[in-house]
């Protein structure tokens, strides 16, 4: 059979390259041999030395390769880099991994990664982690069961719970390995009380309450619902790598300035999560937005108390992405700080520049869509141009926008195609995947001529 290089196109994460031969392979795409390429957070100079084809430009070591993998015969460091799951002696095994509590010979043949007693012992004591044969999409940890097996690809991160090799993968950016173990369970720190009210990004959903952006939406095409990342800084209750990435930690806004931290629950972990202090909520950080009775989430555990103005005055507003977020009062122009796209003119992105501040970006000249085109900065796939996606590091507001791969075709367009995702820039329905509309600000079918629509599912 003929190799190809194919290109999977994931909602949220990075555009990643891979290679193999053709298959249907229920777990995963495929991935060139991991010896002829650098595994997750390897150093490299340059995206071609990756197994994902992705250098992280701020890390400098190879970016997280969550639904790909190597195939049979291909050189593994743990589990969770084969199709099937099993990694023996270095190697992926030929066939799926033994479900739990299946008969096995040695860890290595095992979906949990440990055979005791001749019997393969679960990871998980309440869902099946990826690799398990499944019958519905509750019985997993990611709840995704494709053809008959648990999947990762149901988001494009690890949940809680599920199997790990590497804090990359996770959503909650830590994976809990057992001493001389090789694989582990995603987790998310839980350094105090927030007013997160629920999931981090990428973490499954059934609805906005159940995430800290108070935004639940389907994911590429598993048809799992995730929690939609909110643009520009990280609100309370969410990932962080950095005092700077959180809402409410920038002197330079009038309604910030204040002492928000990114709080680590051990020193030695990778991420955090955003902290706020006592008192209003400033600018970026969630609300509960009450000015339309028709808003999906108008039952919130979010406060109305945004430092712009507090009680209902107009300062909690939807952004672009559905997110309820303090803003209001003027808008920010070209080159200003913000916290957040809603708070800059025209609908300009909010994205870091070199050093890492969030800055309003310029709008194109003779109008277009406003996006940030390939190589450039983004803090979410949404700030990127249609065909592009942003690449960030655990908890970090600082991205990059990945070269747009070639068609689309696991987005759901025909081969040779290009499609907007959601929060994605669009001038027509045509432009997006998946049957998302195309708005306006007002949910209006985006007319002729508008710039300012995006892919986008309403939330009232």
């Amino acid at each position: 059979m003929s190799t190809r290089f194919c290109w999977l196109f994931i909602v949220g994460l990075i555009a990643a390259s891979c290679g193999g031969e053709t298959s249907d392979s229920p777990l995963s795409e495929k991935r060139p041999d991991a010896s002829a390429c650098g595994a997750t957070g390897l150093s490299c100079g340059a995206g071609n030395e990756c197994c994902s084809g992705i250098c992280d430009s701020v890390l400098h070591t190879c970016a997280t390769t969550v639904g790909r993998c190597v195939t049979a015969g291909g050189s593994c460091n743990a589990a969770t880099d084969c199709c099937s799951f099993a990694c023996n002696g270095g190697v992926c095994d030929g066939k799926v991994c033994v479900s739990d509590h299946g008969a096995c010979a040695s860890s290595g043949e095992c979906c949990g990664g440990n055979c005791s007693g001749g019997k393969c012992e679960p990871l998980s004591g309440s869902c099946r982690t990826a690799g398990n044969a499944c019958t519905a999409n509750g019985d997993c940890c990611s709840k995704f069961c494709k053809a008959g097996v648990c999947d990762l690809g149901g988001s494009w991160c690890v949940q809680d719970g599920d199997v790990c090799s590497n804090a990359h993968d996770c959503c909650g950016g830590l994976c809990n390995v057992a001493a001389g173990g090789t694989l582990g369970r995603c987790e998310t720190p839980k350094p105090g009380s927030t007013r997160c009210s629920g999931g981090v990004d990428g973490t499954v959903c059934n609805g906005c309450n159940d995430c800290c952006s108070r935004v639940c939406v389907p994911y590429g095409t598993s048809g799992v619902k995730i929690c939609e990342r909110a643009n520009g800084c990280h609100i309370d209750g969410d990932l962080c790598a950095r005092d700077q990435d959180c809402c409410g930690n920038d002197q330079s806004l009038p309604t910030s300035g204040k002492n928000v931290q990114c709080v680590r629950e051990n020193p030695a972990d990778v991420v955090g999560v955003c902290r706020n202090p006592m008192g209003c909520s400033p600018d970026g950080n969630v609300c509960h937005y009450k000015q339309d009775s028709r808003y999906a989430c108008v039952v919130s555990s979010a406060p109305n108390n945004c430092c712009a103005g507090v009680g209902n005055s107009g300062a909690c507003q939807l952004d672009a992405l559905g997110v309820p977020r303090c803003g209001g009062g003027t808008c920010r122009p070209s080159g200003d700080t913000c916290a957040f796209t809603g708070e800059c003119c025209n609908g300009a992105p909010c994205v870091p520049d070199s050093t890492g501040q969030l800055r309003c970006t310029s709008t194109p000249d003779g109008g277009g869509p406003i996006c940030i085109p390939s190589g450039g900065s983004c803090t979410v796939t949404a700030d990127c141009c249609a065909g592009s996606v942003c690449h960030l590091p655990p908890g970090s507001t600082a991205g990059t926008c990945a070269p747009p791969p070639p068609p689309p075709w696991d987005a759901g367009v025909p081969d040779g195609g290009s499609c907007a995702v959601y929060g994605q820039s669009c001038t027509q329905a045509s432009d997006c995947c998946n049957n998302i509309p195309c708005l306006d600000p007002g949910y209006n079918p985006c007319a002729a001529g508008s710039t300012n629509c995006h892919c986008y599912i309403p939330v009232k």
